[in-house]
């Protein structure tokens, strides 16, 4: 068994609390990013609700797919729901390599499909009251520079969890932002 590290938030995705400023960050409702060059930002909304319910980064031939959760004060998520899609996974046919990559353990799956197996990498990590859940897939997947970057665009987000009482696992709202994205700040 891959032994899990729950949090790796020294080094980022970091709390709204931890940043002095929003200044320089695009603004997704619970989930905030630095304006990254070269970096295509898609929210995805549920055909049920209308709502965003996550948040894909594409760059360099990978992407990756951020989902925010409330979370309770005292207990971590990750390691449940790391059990949790393993154990989907394997009983939908599929296969799980356990790992450990940059924010502890992970999950390289294979999901059979009709158009052949879909291949993705589930990372999460544990903060103050909330979950953040990311899906790699493309190059990231087996090319190190590559997954790299897409690390650090996780590394880079901010969850703002706000005040409002939500049960533990509950999408956090996400909304796409208004107006014109501001000039790129850094480049990976």
């Amino acid at each position: 068994m891959t032994e899990l590290v729950t949090s790796q938030r020294d080094v980022g995705p970091k709390d709204i609390s931890e940043i002095p400023s929003t200044l320089g960050f695009i603004s997704f409702g619970s989930l905030l990013m630095p304006t990254i060059e070269g970096v295509i930002v898609r929210g995805e909304i549920s055909d049920a609700t209308g709502q965003v319910v996550s948040v894909s980064f594409e760059y360099d031939g990978s992407s990756l797919q951020v989902s925010p959760f409330a979370a309770s004060k005292s207990e971590d998520m990750w390691p449940d729901i790391y059990a949790q899609i393993k154990a989907s996974i394997v009983s939908s046919g599929g296969s799980v390599t356990e790992g450990n990559g940059g924010f502890g353990g992970q999950l390289d799956v294979s999901v059979p499909t009709p158009d052949g197996n879909k291949v993705m990498r589930f990372i999460g990590v544990d903060g103050p009251r909330w979950f953040l859940r990311g899906v790699i897939t493309g190059k990231a997947l087996t090319n190190a520079a590559a997954a790299v970057n897409m690390e650090d665009i996780f590394r880079s987000l901010v969850v703002d969890r706000g005040n409002i009482p939500l049960p533990p696992r509950e999408a956090l709202p996400l909304k796409l932002p208004d107006g014109t994205f501001a000039p790129p700040k850094f480049a990976l």
